[in-house]
């Protein structure tokens, strides 16, 4: 007989109509034990391409990204260089060129992870951590502590475009830029 357990169950008719996870172990008697997953390191190289190199951009945009602990009514507030995104300028800090290669090169001077989201593009991989790389294709891409980054985009979608990290604190407090099309 397999024993089940849902967390937050207290009684059996909780188990049968309301619950959401249900872990099956199978010949085991007692409390369920936590056991510690083996250590897992994300590495986008596993999905490039080896044989290939990245092609040479037209323009590289400099970036870096910095935490100013606290410095927003108790709040972290977050710069690309130097700059803290204006709702009320809406003013694009980066102008493009269509049909030009553009890389940027992202260096996280913080020990938070981003995931770095830009906007009616899509972008390949090139560096990660000093990884070189090709082929990946993604639209956010995860940025470690104090971790560079280097990801190539065609500007081929004219209008303004937004570029933030993905997390929503972090947006919310200036970690966002537009690019628009000169």
């Amino acid at each position: 007989m397999a024993h089940l357990w849902c967390p937050n169950a207290t009684r059996y008719p909780f188990v049968l109509w309301n619950f959401a996870r249900v872990y099956e172990y199978g010949g085991r008697r007692g409390k369920p034990q936590w056991v510690k997953p083996r250590p897992s390191r994300w590495d986008y190289s596993r999905f490039a391409d080896p044989r290939a190199g990245a092609v040479t951009p037209d323009d590289v945009i400099e970036m870096t990204f910095e935490k100013q602990n606290a410095a927003d009514q108790g709040f972290n507030r977050w710069t690309i260089n130097g700059v803290v995104f204006s709702m009320d300028k809406m003013e694009p800090m980066f102008h493009l060129r269509q049909r030009r290669r553009y890389r940027l090169r992202m260096r996280n001077a913080s020990d938070d992870i981003h995931p770095m989201h830009l906007h009616r593009h899509s972008f390949e991989l090139t560096r990660i951590a000093g990884k070189p790389m090709a082929g990946v294709i993604k639209d956010v891409a995860m940025l470690g502590g104090y971790q560079e980054m280097e990801v190539d985009f065609t500007a081929d979608n004219p209008g303004l475009t937004l570029f933030h990290c993905h997390m929503q604190l972090h947006m919310d407090y200036g970690f966002m830029a537009l690019f628009d099309y000169i």
